[in-house]
């Protein structure tokens, strides 16, 4: 078996691509009949066209970003609501601390899980665990159920951790190489408009100036419809291995490891050079959402909360794709993309933060009470908000374009993605977990938040610095396509 220098040393899952590398005729080991590389001519002639649909890595990051919109989303669109819509925040962050709890926990082991389930099952185990978060709401809203909405956090967290560890992996492989900003743009977009649909069904139901409480109990039950959706969508994924992209590459896939096998490769994952780097940026991606959720639900009147979730989405999706374009110019190297995309999504954050905490000083100082959408302090301490719902995404995406440029192979891409996602969720349930102690003020979450961002920027700096100018497994694609020609060529020399 041939070996393949080109990859960078213990950048992926694992640390060693012998470790990833099995026998036969499978991508990371070809044979006479392998290659990664379609003929499109003899592909088309070959498959019809349903099927070539079908199998399009685009068509195929659709259905993930439906699935995305229906659940995830949908969550999202709860989050803003403030609290979760109730009418005191604390039990929905309870709930939400231990979903994100679980949800860790989950992808602790989601590289061993997911590849030993395949993507397909894992995201179907996920859809189905959706629908209970809006169940739960709903429950506690009309009933004063306590109880199931701290339950539905555990086992929607089980559920959720498998869905986002097959989610992450496929992301990270099924774009093209040079549309990688686009494809994460597209997938970031869709949990926003998902948010929308879902922000336009709160404010529909909770508009009415003086409300007070909590969002009505109707509202919920629009999310579990929506919920409910993403099930079949999962049901129609393709698995890896037999999707096309549109450059006419196939997704570089390794021979299927033991689970024991898997399970040792847990701690080579978390303890690589990639993971260690990155883990201080993982925790402070997503580790806002607590802090400003609980802001929104102690400053701002129902029908206030409800309008933020319709209008939030709208900029973060102009910001996304804008990124987007940036991550995939041609005339840049991909290590001077990663620095440029780096310096701008820090630059775009830390003028949220400041302004956030300026705000939350003066709201120390002066307590303004339940905000509404009609009042003169609305705008300048509504758009903190409104910009962190844009930055926060940004983060998010950016960290994953960047795994993806050192992945190795699919599998490579679902271990770092889990690790991620662990790392990610750990940030949520500390977040949470802080803000269910925090009775009078978030300016502490704002802090804290700001001081993970700080020292997440000195690793990432590092990181991003040594971010190879090719993806390793592009390279490792041309290096089995040259020494195929050299067999072709030998064999044919010899006749």
């Amino acid at each position: 078996m041939s070996k393949f220098d080109t990859a960078p040393p213990n950048t992926h899952a694992g640390g060693n691509d012998d470790a990833l590398r099995g026998q036969g005729s499978l991508p990371m080991n070809p044979t006479n009949d392998a290659d990664e590389r379609v003929d499109m001519d003899a592909y088309r002639q070959a498959v019809p066209l349903w099927k070539r649909v079908y199998q399009h890595s685009l068509t195929q990051m659709l259905l993930l970003s439906v699935q995305a919109f229906c659940g995830p989303a949908m969550a999202d669109a709860i989050a803003g609501l403030g609290g979760g819509g109730l009418a005191t925040p604390q039990t929905s962050n309870i709930a939400t601390a231990i979903n994100y709890a679980m949800l860790a926990t989950v992808c602790m082991f989601g590289g061993p899980i997911v590849n030993k389930l395949g993507t397909k099952w894992a995201l179907v185990i996920g859809a189905m665990s959706f629908p209970i978060r809006g169940s739960s709401y709903y429950c506690n809203s009309k009933f004063g159920n306590q109880w199931y909405l701290i339950f539905g956090g555990f086992v929607t967290g089980i559920g959720s951790g498998c869905w986002y560890v097959a989610e992450s992996g496929s992301i990270m492989s099924l774009a093209p190489s040079g549309s990688r900003g686009k494809y994460l743009a597209l997938w970031i977009v869709s949990r926003n408009l998902g948010q929308l649909v879902g922000g336009a069904i709160n404010l529909s139901k909770n508009h009415v100036k003086g409300a007070a409480g909590g969002v009505t109990p109707d509202t919920y039950i629009a999310f579990l419809i929506i919920e409910s959706l993403a099930l079949p969508f999962a049901f129609l994924i393709s698995p890896l291995e037999n999707v096309v992209r549109s450059d006419g590459t196939r997704i570089l896939v390794s021979e299927k490891l033991t689970f024991k096998q898997e399970t040792k490769l847990i701690k080579s994952t978390m303890t690589s050079k990639l993971i260690l780097l990155s883990a201080l940026w993982a925790v402070w991606s997503f580790f806002y959402s607590g802090t400003w959720s609980t802001y929104l639900a102690t400053y701002f009147t129902v029908r206030t909360r409800a309008l933020s979730s319709l209008v939030s989405p709208f900029f973060c999706i102009v910001g996304c794709f804008g990124l987007g374009f940036i991550l995939d110019m041609k005339s840049l190297s991909q290590r001077r993309r990663a620095q440029l995309g780096l310096f701008t999504v820090a630059i775009l954050n830390l003028g949220v933060y400041i302004w956030s905490i300026v705000m939350q000083v003066k709201f120390n100082h002066t307590n303004p009470g339940k905000i509404d959408w009609d009042e003169s302090l609305y705008a300048s301490s509504f758009l903190p908000y409104f910009f962190v719902q844009t930055t926060g995404p940004l983060s998010q995406s950016y960290m994953y374009w960047l795994l993806s440029s050192f992945a190795t192979d699919a599998q490579a891409n679902v271990r770092n993605g889990a690790a991620f996602r662990c790392l990610e969720a750990v940030g949520q349930a500390i977040s949470y977990g802080m803000n269910t102690q925090i009775k009078t003020s978030p300016l502490i979450g704002f802090c804290v938040t700001f001081a993970l961002m700080a020292a997440a920027l000195g690793p990432m700096l590092v990181l991003v610095n040594s971010t190879p100018d090719r993806i390793p497994a592009d390279v490792i694609i041309e290096a089995q396509e040259a020494e195929q020609e050299k067999k072709i060529a030998d064999f044919k020399s010899d006749a």
